[in-house]
């Protein structure tokens, strides 16, 4: 299973999607306006140049003046924005007055960026992944194999996609920057939504429900921070059998198949506590101490 390129026909990923509720910091007063100026052309533009900066840092090798400098949302000053739109898409005449009059300040512009980055650009690929694995988990051959190229496309996601660097310094930020900490809320939010559907439409398909004290908030919970967990391993660059590029396959499919069998509850109505210490309870004859 592939993904549509997002770029495809259009200058700006995700062309369609509307920017209404996510771009949310503009100078206007009605609401019309503000969704208007939101799906602009030139306010893609700036946020779109802002993101490459961001990308630019993340994927370019270091200088020596980098050592033990850790990236800030300084290369995002106004004129840099400004400077890449303007190199990037000439046609639509971007100038300070016109960024100006979208933000009103530069923290305000930062705001829809980091909200932009994280939700319109990033992570819709996973949440169209999430939305397109139905099929492909309730209707495939083999279903542990569904499982393991599922979780080895989300991982590839985070290699394919710079603006995953971004995520890290956002998070890394989140505690002292209110700004950051929104946007991250209300992107996990989205994204929970989007997998929760999924993992709900899998489970109610075949039929299973959760042992007792287990839901499926827990289940995405766990799930999703494995995957992110092994997303950093493998930005980076560790040797650990991670992956299988072969196979299509990888060790997040190996847990959530193993984090499945352990919530289903498959007739003794254990809990998980429960289950565990039956489990431990029972001898080994190969044990002689």
């Amino acid at each position: 299973m592939s993904l549509p390129n997002p770029h495809a026909g259009s200058p700006f990923p995700n062309p369609d999607l509307d920017l209404s509720d996510v771009i949310t910091n503009l100078r206007r007063v009605r609401v019309a306006s503000r969704k208007k100026l939101a799906n602009d052309d030139l306010t893609r533009a700036f946020l779109d140049a802002a993101l490459k900066l961001t990308e630019d840092l993340f994927v370019r090798a270091p200088s020596n003046n980098d050592e033990g400098v850790r990236p800030t949302m300084s290369y995002l000053s106004r004129p840099k924005v400004l400077a890449k739109t303007q190199q990037d898409h000439g046609h639509l005449v971007p100038t300070g007055g016109k960024f100006r009059d979208r933000w009103a300040s530069q923290q305000h512009f930062l705001a829809d960026f980091i909200s932009y980055a994280l939700r319109a650009r990033h992570w819709s690929l996973h949440i169209a992944l999430a939305g397109r694995s139905k099929e492909l988990l309730t209707k495939g051959e083999n279903f542990s194999k569904s499982v393991h190229q599922l979780a080895y496309e989300d991982l590839m996601l985070v290699l394919d996609l710079p603006a995953y660097r971004f995520q890290l310094l956002a998070v890394a930020s989140a505690e002292a920057d209110t700004v950051a900490s929104t946007a991250l809320s209300a992107m996990y939010a989205t994204l929970s939504q989007a997998w929760c559907d999924l993992y709900s439409n899998v489970f109610n398909h075949y039929g299973v429900s959760f042992r007792p004290g287990l839901t499926l908030e827990m289940f995405n919970i766990i799930l999703q921070s494995t995957a992110e967990g092994m997303g950093m391993r493998l930005l980076a660059g560790v040797k650990e059998p991670l992956v299988n590029h072969e196979e299509k396959s990888s060790l997040l499919g190996t847990a959530a198949l193993a984090l499945m069998l352990a919530f289903l509850d498959t007739g003794d109505n254990m809990t998980l506590e429960t289950l565990a210490e039956a489990s431990l309870r029972r001898p080994n004859p190969n044990t002689s101490w």
